[in-house]
């Protein structure tokens, strides 16, 4: 079944659609980064090591890789709205799992089915938020979006390691259900006939799961995404160590600084550039896993947050509008399925920076994610003219 639509350009930002879609992304992440603070102490509990607990991280981004190129095409053939809730409601309703894992491999096929849900919400959040968004407003649009993402990580990992801390992992994973939850029932609420981008001329093209303009813009994102790996499996393990407090303030100044570039990112990516956002930011993101790596205070630890989330305000506004930019507006589903399935490579860099850790230490995978991210720059400044589409020079 494919979704008829017809083509609508539309003439202003903000409606009550796009808010909703914002909601949905900020409710789905308060789930998500939940997980930050909640499942490495918890694979710790459930008798883990260094090791193991990197395979039990990166198993939800090798299960997403997996899935997501699909994704773009489940959005035009059954709708954004449906594969949002569809997406959303699994990685709520899989957070009770976790209750029922008595050792640390249970957990693997837990985060693998949160891998689906994970692969293809956010797909459809970011595709509505691209056919919602006129062309001229398209990076700021992408950066509310980031904003609206970035204020769940403002509070939820804290609180989750708080819940934790207090109350127990019941309460904590509980807790991170009812976010995702939130996120179904404001996606229940949005037009599906507002945020699907069909042309009814073009319903029998196949489309490729990959475009292939979204190819170069995707591989420098693996270069930032990277740099997640060792934070999402080892920050907590990093703080335990050198006594830098509650991890979730990481995520707390990582989310304010994002949050303060995202206001003016898109716009500046707009005027100037994708480039003249993508560039430094991903220079912020390297020098903050190298900070992250030597951090023996918190004023060092909250350092690298702050640079990270430099990095991340200027990266994500350009990067999604990028691959908007190259590619015909019925392939934005896919393209949107392409550019995420840099967080899945990325995410499961874990898989092999957790055994690295476990022999050299859990400092040095911060050092080689920040290598990675530095060579990634180095690709997008010397590759970036010479890829993009010709239409795409005066973005």
């Amino acid at each position: 079944m494919t979704i008829p639509q017809t083509i609508k350009t539309p003439k202003k930002l903000w409606s009550i659609d796009f808010i909703l879609v914002l909601l949905t992304g900020h409710f789905m992440f308060v789930s998500y980064y939940a997980l930050f603070t909640l499942v490495p102490p918890f694979a710790v509990d459930r008798g883990g090591e260094e090791w193991e607990i990197g395979i039990v991280i990166g198993s939800i981004g090798i299960m997403a890789l997996l899935v997501r190129p699909f994704g773009g095409r489940w959005i035009n053939s059954f709708g954004a709205k449906r594969i949002a809730i569809s997406g959303t409601g699994l990685f709520a309703v899989t957070n009770l799992l976790y209750l029922l894992a008595s050792n640390i491999w249970i957990l693997i096929p837990i985060r693998m089915l949160q891998g689906m849900g994970v692969a293809i919400g956010p797909v459809a959040t970011s595709t509505m938020v691209a056919n919602l968004a006129p062309e001229s407003r398209r990076g700021e649009a992408m950066s509310f979006m980031g904003i609206a993402i970035a204020l769940s990580g403002l509070y939820s990992p804290v609180l989750a390691f708080w819940l934790l801390s207090e109350l127990g992992f019941y309460t904590g994973f509980v807790y991170a259900a009812v976010g995702g939850l939130l996120g179904c029932v404001t996606s229940a609420k949005i037009s599906s006939s507002n945020t699907n981008f069909t042309s009814m001329s073009d319903d029998k093209e196949s489309l490729p799961l990959i475009p292939r303009n979204a190819i170069f813009p995707t591989v420098i994102f693996i270069g930032y995404t990277i740099t997640t790996a060792p934070v999402n499996t080892f920050l907590p393990l990093l703080s335990s160590d050198r006594d830098l407090g509650n991890p979730g303030l990481y995520f707390t100044t990582f989310s304010i600084t994002t949050i303060l570039l995202m206001v003016l990112s898109g716009r500046i990516a707009d005027r100037f550039g994708r480039a003249s956002v993508v560039i430094p930011g991903m220079v912020a993101s390297s020098i903050s896993m190298f900070l992250l790596a030597g951090a023996h205070s918190q004023t060092m630890f909250l350092g690298s947050g702050f640079l990270n989330g430099i990095g991340f305000g200027l990266i994500q506004p350009g990067i999604q509008a990028l691959i908007v930019d190259r590619v015909r507006p019925k392939e934005r589903g896919p393209a949107m399925a392409t550019v995420q399935q840099g967080w899945d490579i990325g995410g499961s860099g874990a898989f092999f920076l957790g055994p690295i850790g476990g022999i050299t230490g859990i400092a040095s995978t911060f050092t080689i994610s920040g290598v990675v991210a530095l060579l990634a720059t180095a690709g997008f400044i010397f590759g970036n003219s010479k890829d993009q589409p010709s239409s795409l020079n005066k973005k």
